[in-house]
């Protein structure tokens, strides 16, 4: 694999529109660290005495631009690094920076924990006069309860600065920096083989041997750093629950749900219902799995080949380009041309090179467009991915428009919605304008195996054991890499039965994935894409006027609940309904392979 000043340029996101040099990014981290110290001076001691909702707004505003302009600062190092993971310099400067912005957010702690001691009417009175601050102000209301004392609060953001990512930063360092996997060889020949590699590439390999053999090898690799991260991970779970006993919420559940606004029961619904009424129609995908590709038996290292066996369809970045267009057309030419302006202006970074973050994300600011990260093969897989981030990219950019810092953002719930939405329309777009009579079968397969399993399966199944972890650990139970193994493997087990042999290193799957540090974020690819089928199917029946719902929708960002939100699209999430219903649509899609 190349390493990264090899790359061509035309093949990089051009981060010259956040700061057009390191020098530039240096003097803005140096102006936040002055404004955050004037912050301090202007406030500290003043919040907590004030009557005035006019002083409360200001200091709002204040607070608003310091947390955009810190986003900003950050953003340009962390990207930089993204792309470039051994590079120990990027890895120095971004940790540096982590350790600027964890400092500010350790000096301006003192804001919330003033605010306590104002009155909730004169909070309501800084809403009503501005709008904007609305979640803000919502939010700590909402959260008063849990709140520590204001020497405590300092002190856990401190340590969550300078700590509180460590366990995924660990993980990270074993991931790109330390882990190496060794060639492999199948009759006599030898294969190449990285993370990035197996994941993109080795796993729906069309070869059996092949794909096989590199899972072996995969599995056996990742083994090395079991115990290092499986140590790392449950310090990040165990602190979680420590947090959520002392911030007195009912369990560790209800804390992490807090800030997605959603309650406990639609968290384990998502899980539940996914497990009972799933599990059987991906049984028989794989059952299909094997008949199309005329396995001897069908393993868990077999599960990413396409569902029909068939040539892989190579597209090129041209390519790519139109039928992204072509298919956000319906969406309206603002939304189209986000897209557009992503290709022409360098949005997008689309090496594969040695040490860079794998996958894809998209990252957005207040005051810079989105920036999305691929590793691109040039296969149909990767225009899914392409429209997915844009999805995200979409989302960000209507909602700067009209939303601040504070608001702009929905719930983590909802966050996988907008970008699973835009690979439906990807889907629908193919069947249409396609002149093969034999396309809604590979669309069918295209979207079962890419954006259904995924989202449905790949994440579900994270979500799952993620759950189990929690669940565990709040029970004092300890931990270790055997345990992390064989809880994931029960949840294998629990969804595929005897359906698929669980091949030995399917257990560690764990390790292949960063979500677990983030909260509950895994189940809400799934949660994400319930609401993002809901609006395609209404979207195909009632044209215009559900787009401009959807569009209406995006451009509330985070000011209302997930909830909202979805009523807002048309789709009514406190029922298990759109969710069953969604469920019942991917069996259709199985049954067409």
């Amino acid at each position: 694999m190349v390493k990264r000043s090899e790359v061509r340029v035309e093949d990089t996101w051009d981060l010259s529109h956040i700061f057009s040099s390191l020098a530039e990014q240096e003097l803005a981290q140096n102006k936040l660290q002055d404004d955050a110290a004037d912050f301090v001076s202007r406030y500290r001691g003043q919040i907590e005495s004030t009557t005035s909702a006019e002083f409360l707004v200001e200091s709002w505003r204040d607070l608003e631009q310091l947390i955009s302009d810190g986003t900003e600062v950050a953003s340009y190092i962390f990207l930089d690094y993204s792309v470039d993971m051994i590079n120990q310099e990027k890895m120095r400067r971004n940790m540096t920076t982590n350790n600027v912005i964890s400092k500010i957010f350790s000096d301006i702690s003192f804001y919330e924990s003033e605010l306590e001691k104002l009155p909730e009417e004169l909070i309501r009175k800084a809403i009503e006069l501005e709008a904007g601050s609305a979640k803000f102000f919502g939010d700590h209301l909402r959260e008063r309860p849990h709140r520590l004392s204001a020497a405590s609060e300092q002190l856990l953001t401190a340590l969550n600065g300078a700590t509180g990512s460590l366990p995924e930063q660990i993980y990270d360092s074993a991931k790109f920096a330390d882990l190496s996997f060794p060639d492999f060889q199948v009759n006599g020949k030898k294969y190449p083989l990285s993370f990035a590699s197996y994941e993109e590439y080795y796993a729906m390999h069309a070869d059996t041997g092949i794909r096989r053999e590199a899972f072996r090898v995969f599995s056996e690799n990742l083994a090395k750093y079991r115990n290092t991260i499986a140590t790392g991970y449950y310090s990040h779970v165990k602190q979680d629950v420590i947090l959520a006993e002392k911030r007195s919420y009912e369990n560790v559940f209800t804390y992490l749900l807090q800030d997605q606004q959603v309650e406990e029961s639609l968290y384990h619904r998502q899980i539940d219902v996914t497990m009972d009424k799933l599990a059987p129609h991906m049984r028989k995908y794989a059952q299909k799995l094997g008949e199309n590709w005329q396995l001897d038996r069908v393993t868990y290292a077999d599960l990413k080949l396409p569902p029909l066996r068939e040539k892989s369809i190579s597209v090129s970045r041209e390519k790519a380009e139109q039928l992204v267009l072509g298919a956000l057309e319906i969406m309206g030419d603002e939304y189209r041309d986000l897209a557009k302006r992503a290709f022409e202006e360098r949005w997008m970074d689309f090496a594969e090179n040695e040490g860079k973050s794998t996958g894809g994300f998209c990252s957005s600011t207040m005051n810079t467009h989105p920036y999305i990260l691929l590793n691109w093969t040039g296969q149909m897989p990767d225009v899914f991915t392409i429209i997915h981030e844009l999805g995200h990219a979409a989302q960000a950019e209507i909602s700067r428009k009209t939303n601040n810092a504070l608001n702009a953002s929905p719930s983590l719930y909802f966050i996988e919605a907008p970008s699973t939405f835009n690979e439906t329309l990807m889907s629908q777009y193919l069947i249409r304008t396609s002149k093969d009579p034999d396309v809604e079968r590979m669309v069918a397969a295209q979207m079962s195996s890419n954006t259904y399993y995924h989202n449905f399966v790949t994440h579900f199944l994270e979500a799952h054991w993620q759950r189990e972890v929690y669940r565990a650990v709040a029970a004092d139970q300890a931990l270790t890499a055997d345990d992390l193994d064989q809880l994931f493997l029960d949840t294998l087990q629990d969804f595929w039965g005897d359906d698929v042999e669980m091949t030995p290193g399917a257990e560690r799957t764990w390790m292949r994935q960063p979500h677990y540090y983030r909260g509950l974020y895994s189940y809400t690819y799934s949660a994400g894409l319930t609401v993002a089928t809901a609006v395609s199917l209404r979207i195909e029946k009632e044209g215009q006027a559900a787009v401009q719902d959807w569009l209406d929708t995006l451009a509330l960002g985070g000011r209302k609940t997930p909830l909202e939100l979805a009523r807002n699209a048309g789709v009514d999430i406190s029922t298990d309904k759109p969710l069953c219903d969604t469920i019942a649509y991917i069996g259709s899609l199985i049954d067409r392979l």
